[in-house]
């Protein structure tokens, strides 16, 4: 599993450790981003069955890529209550990764419900997430096809550029 951007007070690590607590097998766990929480990662990175593997941050394009590409799936766990969408299930969904999201937001938990390569868990409940995880190894989610992003209402890279290049030319003098 994969957990990529900075540890902002609206994401839940704590439910995220209270998931690795509860694992019996072994799970190699990729972070990156900035900022991090160093004495988190010290406590994870003891836990007999985690193996936690840092790319420091602020990370580069490519290695966010290398992460992605290394992951069975995205982590994207926020604070009950949390209605922030988050740029990481943006990012997955382009990427192809699958992912595993807390249910903080209704709307987006909505948006993603159903779909083949989405697991969604309650917010805060660390047992739902380790199930979840241990799951990943017996049976890896399909990855998302080059349709999904489309399909969420997400532009595509071309139609980005159309849009930032016809925003910043209707605001020139």
């Amino acid at each position: 599993m994969c957990l990529v951007g900075g540890w902002w007070p609206y994401k839940d690590t704590d439910v995220v450790g209270a998931a690795l607590t509860r694992l019996d097998g072994p799970l190699h766990v990729l972070v990156t981003g900035a900022p991090l929480d160093h004495e988190v990662l010290d406590r994870w990175s003891a836990l007999p069955g985690v193996r936690l593997h840092m790319v420091p941050g602020p990370a580069s394009e490519a290695q966010v890529r290398a992460v992605y590409a290394a992951a069975d799936a995205a982590v994207v766990a926020r604070r009950p209550g949390v209605a922030k969408e988050s740029g990481l299930v943006v990012d997955a969904v382009r990427l192809g990764v699958p992912l595993l999201v807390s249910g903080h937001d209704p709307a987006l938990a909505g948006r993603l419900s159903g779909l083949p390569w989405v697991r969604i868990f309650p917010a805060g409940d660390g047992q739902a997430l380790a199930v979840m995880l241990r799951d990943l190894a017996w049976g890896p989610l399909p990855r998302p096809d080059a349709c999904a992003a489309g399909a969420l209402g997400v532009p595509t890279p071309a139609e980005q550029v159309a849009f930032l290049t016809d925003t910043a030319t209707k605001e020139s003098p």
